[in-house]
């Protein structure tokens, strides 16, 4: 809570479906749970490749407060990601892809590729609806073909909580959902 801790030290190469070596990032969902505030102002997590911390955030929170974001962070030349935390909290990381050595990332100016506000809402507070799927090929500046993964930057806008603990979606290439989460919310948030 003062700010003088030190980094969490993570080993990812090997784990969670990823390579034992040829990685140069990872993409990662990270989740503060049960987050304190510090010493002073709200609380917040750098993801960076160890050594020097960057003077940067991957996301905010404030006491008692539930709250993911994708991140993209470099892996170190020992294979590891640090998690500094200002406050305390628990952390969750989900990793949903990674660039080997030597690839690219092509960016592109945002485009919105779904917006349910103008329907109905998707979800269910039971759990058992069924996922909604969005195709992205050929949309918002993707091509048509020979994507492996997207980055999405994705938002609940007034939601409802589940029957039982708060809400959450997760966002997956269709088939067998994985047990991760990459949106977490409360009723009426705006995430």
């Amino acid at each position: 809570a003062t700010g003088t801790a030190t980094a969490l030290e993570v080993v990812v190469l090997g784990k969670g479906g990823l390579p034992a070596t040829g990685v140069a990032a990872v993409s990662l969902n990270v989740t503060v749970t049960e987050g304190e505030n510090p010493a002073a102002g709200g609380g917040y997590v750098t993801v960076f490749p160890c050594g020097v911390r960057p003077d940067a955030s991957n996301l905010n929170f404030v006491a008692g407060q539930t709250v993911p974001n994708a991140v993209i962070a470099p892996v170190s030349a020992t294979g590891k990601v640090c998690f500094y935390v200002y406050g305390t909290a628990h952390l969750l990381a989900d990793v949903s892809g990674y660039f080997p050595t030597g690839s690219e990332f092509k960016s592109l100016t945002p485009a919105r590729l779904l917006d349910t506000r103008s329907s109905s809402k998707v979800g269910s507070a039971s759990g058992a609806a069924d996922a909604f799927e969005l195709s992205v090929l050929g949309k918002g500046g993707l091509p048509a073909t020979g994507l492996g993964a997207v980055a999405l930057n994705v938002t609940v806008a007034e939601g409802e909580n589940p029957n039982v603990g708060g809400g959450f979606v997760t966002v997956y290439p269709c088939g067998t959902r994985p047990d991760a989460s990459n949106v977490n919310f409360v009723a009426g948030q705006t995430v």
